[in-house]
């Protein structure tokens, strides 16, 4: 099962860090990017855990789990990062709406980061040229 803790930067920004098996695949500031390595894994589970506790939530986010989920939030940084995190995992990465302009950055950028063996959906076009700049 994946498992999502969290930690602060040397700025003090909450930092999702997604592991399988323990082992880091992913580790960001934006939450988009998260939930793209999820839905890029086709994983619809997960833990969270942080000081707080953990707690094993659906994905994309069951809003009946909100309570359980609240109660792992350790400040208003993290609750607006969980809160988007949970917006974000109802997106479809594959097929973002025509005015998002970032579903596909975050999507390439987690593909991109995470082992090929764990990648069941993939962007369906070609990287564009200035991705990497992206």
């Amino acid at each position: 099962m994946l498992t999502l803790r969290f930690f602060q930067n040397s700025r003090g920004v909450w930092v999702g860090e997604l592991l399988e098996a323990g082992t880091r695949m992913l580790a960001t500031t934006h939450p988009a990017t998260i939930a793209a390595a999820i839905f890029a894994m086709d994983e619809y589970r997960l833990r969270v855990e942080t000081n707080a506790g953990s707690f094993e939530m659906k994905f994309p986010f069951d809003t009946d789990e909100q309570v359980q989920l609240g109660r792992l939030v350790q400040d208003a940084q993290m609750g607006e990062w969980l809160s988007l995190f949970c917006t974000f995992s109802r997106f479809d990465f594959a097929h973002p709406a025509p005015n998002d302009t970032r579903a596909d950055i975050h999507f390439r950028t987690a593909v991109h980061h995470l082992p090929q063996e764990l990648v069941k959906v993939y962007p369906s076009g070609p990287e564009p040229r200035d991705f990497k700049q992206q």
